[in-house]
């Protein structure tokens, strides 16, 4: 909802969704790309990768012990609004191909692109399962 929006009219609308939520005790399903944005308003994050469910977690789970190599990358790749902090750490680049959603490669979706991957990760698919209380994620090797 506010990915074409100037940064002061989309603070604007973060904040009234938030009043709103408060408020009404609503629930939002926010889809977005802009990490920033997930991590300032959600209470849970669950990153799809390739249209598969890869990670679930409260939000600073994710943000502080992500399990999924893919949340990993996806985790680095957001600016940190310090420039010597933003110097010295390690950015996670992906290689490889992103894989076709309308034929996706068996086993992992993303065991294409993956620096961890293993020989059971191009034959099967993870399970999508609870690795520590309230952390779900698919991976073979975490």
């Amino acid at each position: 909802p506010v990915s074409a929006l100037d940064v002061s009219i989309q603070a604007q609308v973060i904040n009234l969704l938030e009043d709103l939520q408060r408020d009404l005790k609503l629930s939002y399903l926010f889809i977005s790309h802009n990490l920033a944005v997930v991590e300032h308003i959600s209470h849970r994050i669950a990153i799809l990768y390739a249209g598969k469910l890869v990670e679930l977690a409260d939000s600073d789970v994710v943000y502080d012990t992500p399990l999924h190599p893919y949340t990993e990358a996806l985790l680095s790749s957001v600016p940190i609004p310090d420039p010597p902090l933003q110097r010295a750490r390690q950015r996670i680049v992906l290689q490889g191909e992103i894989p076709n959603p309308l034929d996706p490669p068996p086993g992992c979706r993303f065991q294409t692109r993956c620096p961890l991957v293993q020989d059971v990760c191009r034959h099967q698919t993870p399970p999508f399962e609870e690795k520590a209380p309230g952390h779900w994620a698919a991976c073979w090797v975490r």
